[in-house]
Formats: C-alpha cells, sequence, structure tokens
C-alpha cells in the first residue's frame, strides 16, 4: 500500500464508526488532536479543505458500510498483548511497541497521547472511562493501521475498547431508550433461578450483539426490583430531533425481539407466568414514571412489547419496522399527567431482525437428514414420534411452539429460521398453524406469500411455477380484502411476486428454441413479461406512498422500470439467450432520472456537476438510514448489493469516487455473506433482479461477477485515480450490475 492508502487506514482505524467519530469530535477536551486529524487529511489528500465539516463528511462516507469485528468472546486487553504475535502479528517487545507508535505520532503530527508501559497496564486493570484513556487507545489504533493495515480492518478502536474492562463512558448521557422487562405471577412462582436465567439472557445477547450495539459497553443490566431489570441505550448525537433515537431505538427493539422468543422457548416460560418488556425514550430523569406503568398495564391479548408515545414517534420516523396497534390505551399516572401505552403487534422479522441463536441450533431445525424427518414427523403425524421411540421426545422449538400456538412471534420466527434454509414446505406447515389461529396476522400472511414466491422460483417446470406463482397472488388477495395492510415490505414483496414472473417468463422465452419460432407463443410471453411488469410498477409505487422514506420501494420501483425500459428497446432480448439483458446508456438513465425527479433528488435549479453530487448523497442518505434498520446479515448483504446497483446503474454518471465505493460495498456484502456461512442459513438476495434465498457461495459468486465486471469497465487502477474523474463508456451497452448474473 502507498502512504495515502496508509493514512486512510490509520484515519478510519481511529474513528471506524459513525459513533465512535461524534462521541469524540464532541468532547471540547479534543480540539487539539481533532485539528491534528485535519491536517493530517489535508497533507494526505484525503480531504481539500482544511475544516472539521470535510473531514466529519469524509469519515461518515467511509464508515457508512463498516461491519464490527467479533473478538472472540474469552479475550481482554490483557490477553491481548499478551499473544500481541499471534492476534496482531507483532513481534516486538512492550517497550519497543511504545517507542513505535510514540514515532510514528510524532511524524505523523498527530496529537494523540503518547504511549508508556504504565499507561498499557492500567489500560489492562482499569475501565476506559476518561478521555485521555480512550485516545491511548486510539494512539494503539493509529500505529496498528498504519503499519499492520492487512488487519486494520479488524483491530481498530472499536475493537479495542471492546475487550477494555467495563466503565462508565466518559460522555454523561441523559437521554437515550430504556428497556424494561418485568416477570408477573400468575399462579407459578417467580423465583431467584428464572430472574438470574433472564439476567443472563439479557447480558448473553448484549455481549454477542455488541457490533450491532454502538455503545462501547454501555447496555449493562440493572435491576430496579426484584423481578424488574432494565438496560439503557443513550442516544448518540446531541441533536434534539427524533432521527436522533435511531440507533438506540433499534437497539432496544432488537433486544424486546430477541427476549420475547428466548422466554418463550425456555423451559420457565407457562402459562402462569407472564413477560412484560417496555421502550420508553427521552431524558433518563422521567423515563421510570411511564416504564413502570407500562410494563404493569393490563391489555387486551397480553401483548409482550409496550411502546411509550414518543417512543413509538421514534420509531415510526426512524423507520424501524415494527407493526404497532392501531388503538393504544390511555392510562392517567400519579401526577395526573396522560400515558399513551402502544403495544407491537408484529414484527418485520424475515427482513429486518436478526436471527434468535437459540434456533439456528435447534436440533429439529437443522438441514441434516435426520432433523428433516423428525420434524416432517412432528408436523404430519406426531402421533408416530412416541411409537418410534418408545419414550417422549425431548423438548424443541416446535413442541414449544404447540405448547402456545397463539404465540405468533414465536411461530413466524421458527417459520422464518426454516425459510433462510430454503425449507419452504416444513415453514408454510408453521405458518399454517399461526393463520388457523389469526388468519389477518399480516406478517405470517405475507411470509406464505414470499414461501411460494420462492418454490415458484425454484420449480422444475414453468407450468408449476405458474400454479405457485398464483398460489403467492391467493395469499396477497387476501392481506389486501382482511388485514390491516399498508406497508411498504408488503408491497415490496407483492411487487417482487411479478418481477419474479416477469423474469422467469423472459428465462423461459429465451431457453426454449422451439418457441422462437412460434410467433403466437413468443407474442403472449411478451405480453405476459410486460403486464407483470407493469403490475409490479403498481405496487412498488404504493409502497412509496405509505412509507415515511420510500427507500425499498424506491429502488424496486426503478428497477422495474428500468427492465421495461431494456426490453421494449429490443425485444430480440426474448428470444436470444446471448444477449445481455442490458441496452444503451441513455435507455437505462432515463427510467432513474425521470424517478429521480419525481422523488426530489434531482434538481433543476443546480448545475449539472452539483446536481450529481446532490443526488449521490441524498440516495447515500437514504441508504444509511435503510442500513440502520438492518440487523439481519443474511438480509443486509442484499441491500449492500442493491446500494451498488442504484449507483453503479442508476446514477447519470459514473465517476472515480463512486465506483470505489460500489467495489468496497460489493466486497464488504462479501465479507459479511462468509461470516454468516457458519450458522447454515442461505441469502435473500437480488442479484439476478427478483428475490430469491440461495446459499451463501453461490451469492458470493455473484458478487465477484459483478467486481469482475466494473473492473473490467473502470479498469484494475481504479484506487490510483482521483474521485472526480468520470468514467468513460465501454461499448454500445451500459454495463449493469442488475442484471450481470442473469441468465
Amino acid at each position: 500500500m502507498n502512504a495515502k492508502d496508509n493514512a486512510l487506514s490509520a484515519l478510519l482505524s481511529s474513528f471506524p464508526t459513525q459513533e465512535a467519530w461524534m462521541a469524540f469530535s464532541q468532547n471540547k477536551d479534543n480540539i487539539l488532536i481533532r485539528d491534528s486529524f485535519v491536517n493530517f487529511a489535508v497533507r494526505f489528500g484525503l480531504i481539500k479543505t482544511r475544516d472539521t465539516p470535510s473531514l466529519e463528511a469524509f469519515i461518515l462516507k467511509h464508515t457508512v458500510h463498516r461491519t464490527a469485528f467479533k473478538p472472540p468472546g474469552h479475550l481482554d486487553f490483557e490477553e491481548l498483548l499478551d499473544k500481541r504475535k499471534d492476534y496482531l502479528r507483532i513481534n516486538l517487545s512492550l517497550r519497543a511497541l511504545t517507542e513505535r507508535i510514540n514515532a510514528l505520532l510524532t511524524e505523523k503530527q498527530i496529537a494523540l497521547p503518547k504511549v508508556t508501559n504504565s499507561m498499557l497496564t492500567r489500560l489492562k486493570n482499569e475501565p476506559v472511562n476518561t478521555a485521555y484513556k480512550q485516545n491511548v487507545l486510539r494512539s494503539l489504533a493509529f500505529w496498528l493501521a498504519y503499519e499492520r493495515s492487512d488487519i486494520a480492518s479488524d483491530w481498530h478502536y472499536g475493537t479495542l475498547l471492546s475487550i477494555c474492562r467495563e466503565g462508565k463512558q466518559t460522555e454523561s448521557y441523559k437521554e437515550g431508550a430504556r428497556i424494561g422487562f418485568a416477570l408477573y405471577s400468575r399462579g407459578d412462582v417467580i423465583d431467584h433461578e428464572i430472574l438470574g436465567w433472564l439476567r443472563k439472557t439479557l447480558k448473553n445477547y448484549i455481549d454477542e450483539s455488541i457490533s450491532h450495539f454502538s455503545y462501547g459497553r454501555w447496555g449493562k443490566v440493572k435491576a430496579h426490583d426484584i423481578t424488574t431489570l432494565y438496560v439503557d441505550f443513550p442516544k448518540e448525537k446531541e441533536a434534539g430531533d427524533l432521527v436522533s433515537y435511531q440507533h438506540c431505538l433499534r437497539s432496544a427493539a432488537d433486544l424486546a425481539h430477541q427476549i420475547t422468543i428466548r422466554w418463550a422457548l425456555s423451559r420457565y416460560c407457562t402459562k402462569n407466568r407472564f413477560l412484560s418488556i417496555a421502550i420508553a425514550a427521552g431524558e433518563y430523569s422521567g423515563l421510570d414514571n411511564y416504564l413502570l406503568p407500562m410494563l404493569n398495564a393490563k391489555l387486551s391479548d397480553d401483548p409482550v412489547i409496550r411502546v411509550s408515545d414518543y417512543a413509538r414517534q421514534c420509531l415510526l420516523i426512524n423507520d424501524i419496522r415494527v407493526v404497532l396497534c392501531q388503538n393504544p390505551k390511555e392510562t392517567a399516572l400519579f401526577n395526573g399527567e396522560a400515558l399513551t401505552i402502544w403495544w407491537v403487534t408484529a414484527l418485520w422479522s424475515s427482513l429486518y431482525f436478526d436471527f434468535v441463536s437459540d434456533l439456528l441450533t435447534d436440533k429439529i431445525l437443522q438441514n441434516n437428514p435426520a432433523a428433516i424427518e423428525k420434524l416432517n414427523r412432528l408436523l404430519l403425524f406426531p402421533e408416530e414420534l412416541d411409537k418410534n421411540t418408545g419414550k417422549a421426545e425431548e423438548p424443541n422449538a416446535v413442541s414449544s411452539f404447540f405448547k402456545f400456538p397463539h404465540n405468533s412471534l414465536l411461530g413466524v420466527e421458527i417459520a422464518k429460521t426454516l425459510y433462510y434454509r430454503q425449507r419452504f414446505e416444513e415453514a408454510l406447515e408453521i405458518l399454517r398453524i399461526v393463520l388457523s389461529i389469526n388468519p389477518t396476522d399480516l406478517i405470517a400472511r405475507t411470509l406464505r406469500m414470499v414461501l411460494f414466491r420462492n418454490m415458484a422460483v425454484e420449480a422444475e417446470t414453468y407450468p408449476i411455477a405458474q400454479g405457485l406463482f398464483k398460489k403467492a397472488e391467493q395469499e396477497a388477495i387476501f392481506i389486501q380484502n382482511n388485514c390491516s395492510h399498508q406497508f411498504e415490505d408488503f408491497y415490496c414483496e407483492y411487487g417482487v411476486v411479478f418481477i419474479a414472473q416477469a423474469m422467469l417468463t423472459l428465462r423461459h422465452s429465451r431457453s426454449n428454441k422451439e418457441i422462437a419460432s412460434d410467433r403466437k407463443t413468443i407474442r403472449q410471453l411478451k405480453q405476459r413479461v410486460f403486464k407483470a411488469l407493469d403490475r409490479a410498477d403498481d405496487l412498488f409505487d404504493k409502497g412509496m406512498t405509505v412509507s415515511p422514506s420510500g427507500i425499498r420501494s424506491s429502488y424496486l420501483l426503478t428497477s422495474a422500470r428500468l427492465l421495461t425500459a431494456i426490453l421494449q428497446n429490443d425485444e430480440d432480448i426474448f428470444v436470444n439467450p446471448n444477449k445481455p439483458v442490458d441496452a444503451d446508456f441513455k435507455t437505462v438513465r432515463n427510467p432513474s432520472w425521470e424517478l429521480h425527479n419525481q422523488i426530489g433528488i434531482v434538481r433543476r435549479d443546480l448545475p449539472e456537476k452539483l446536481n450529481n453530487e446532490f443526488t449521490e448523497k441524498s440516495m447515500m442518505k437514504k441508504i444509511q438510514i435503510h442500513d440502520d434498520a438492518i440487523s439481519l446479515q443474511s438480509y443486509r448483504t442484499t441491500t449492500y448489493f442493491c446500494n451498488a446497483v442504484a449507483l453503479w446503474d442508476y446514477l447519470s454518471v459514473r465517476t472515480v469516487g463512486t465506483t470505489k465505493f460500489v467495489l468496497n460495498t460489493l466486497r464488504k456484502s462479501i465479507e459479511i455473506a462468509r461470516t454468516i456461512e457458519k450458522d447454515d442459513v442461505c441469502i435473500y438476495s437480488y442479484t439476478r433482479t427478483y428475490g430469491e434465498m440461495i446459499p451463501v457461495a453461490e451469492f458470493i459468486g455473484h458478487l465477484e461477477k459483478c467486481i469482475a465486471m466494473i473492473e473490467a469497465v473502470a479498469g484494475k487502477d481504479v484506487y490510483d485515480r482521483e474521485d472526480a474523474e468520470i468514467i468513460s463508456r465501454k461499448g454500445p451497452l451500459s454495463s449493469l450490475l442488475m442484471t450481470v448474473n442473469f441468465s
């Protein structure tokens, strides 16, 4: 790597996340250090303007898709230094290490504190609870990244902080989200063992998911009274608007989802014990006034997760995908203040919320012949199980669900796990039980529609696929007639049914030589494709209408219009399998340019260059909002691909800077995909234009093909060129990412 690349690595290792930068830059004691980083960035050509906003914008742009590295659970800072040769590839004494660090800080004129042996000893034994200690860690992170850039993506400041001893952060957070958990007896005893289980489960999940919670060592489990625990997640910005609660409420919602399912799976869950969860947001000094009444409230149908009115507003404006009740309950507080209690009726778990580890490891949900046979016997012929074994079956996730079949959250979560393991038929059987009790469950119905769509995509013949698409459409019709369905994700999943139908029809037309000579059949298939794309267009448009952000639906709407334009431009694509699904640059860009005008991210009053920058920044902001709403890595990977498509395929010009970002995004997606392979789950993929569930290896192969195509167009030397340079066009086609894997 050259000096500029080393400088970039060192800078981003010192501030690996938006939260790390914000916490640092908002501390007035760090002004001198901050200014030294500004000068450093200018000297190495990372930014052009010598000011803090330029540095901040640069850091935020380059950390938007960083995935946190999770070090071994047992590892602490002391062990890291003791085993520095193994973990960090450092074969130096601590004294020599500190000398090297300090020499680099002096050489690069970085005002971070010098590192001493005594300070390293303190970091081994004490909480990192002062700005000075945190900046010493930054000194180490800066040196590691500059001298060992190949490990910088893992061993950055955030990772180093995560393995240090717990301690109260230097920031005195006064606002954020507080989530409470209370156990109530309805006849069965709640003893210390059960409360210990709850505390341990909370702590374990927070420790496991520290990469998702951007708060260092925040998220400590505290007790309010004997049966009530709570966890605080501070809001990450000083701004007073609702958007500043995005991360803390996403974390609280994730935690609520996990504990709801884990409690239902635990042996302590009975009909005579009730777990109540409440989320409040605002100033911590007054949150208990709302939290405790919400935990204690007796509500119809015993909803587990309750939220305050302010928390509800934050959830909605930050696009956190939960479904809330339509008619909240109002009650009076002791001081006469009115309290409005909302509750969660469902979550868009199959797209946005992380897997529950207990389900991933449950023996009956595994992808092996014995588990598959056992699950199918349990679902279809339960009376045969005891006869075959001569004894009662050991508890499992499905038998736990059978005890409480009204628990739709658990049923949907089991179906989701099976769905991501391509066990579509078994997932349908679980959803049959959920829907037999509540036929209007929107999430279960939508997931059933998606399962039929996936089965159609994998069907052996075109007629079978058409029948399955019909079943998916019937589910959607039922939803529209009977469910409260005004949600973006329903319209998106429904629209993708028609995208998949159109593209499978196109594939059928291209792959059958006999069809090419049958004009009548070709005409019918063309009509079917364009009709399906038109239906998809209408549904994605409705998705934009009902959504506060319209991020997902606007991407899919653009893709539908782009496909229509390509196929109308060259109908020979219908019969020639050797022709890529692509067109000239103008044909491809017109649909996206028109839509960008309609949604306000193209401004007629700006010069062309500024307009292009404005459009790109607007798209990047939307990308960040959507990414912050996701904790399910199997879906996040494909959103990164979609982000790359939006920037490469939809923008009016391709610059070197955009190309670098696209390549980094695709490579980051591959990194994430590799981390989930161990869980034996697939990826929800749009790499062939329509939503489908594919294995990790296949998904990575698709992205590698995308990277190769971009490098062929832009040149492999793209990282050595200036960001403002415009990529010249090669050949008559636009080199689409969206369709490069479709054949």
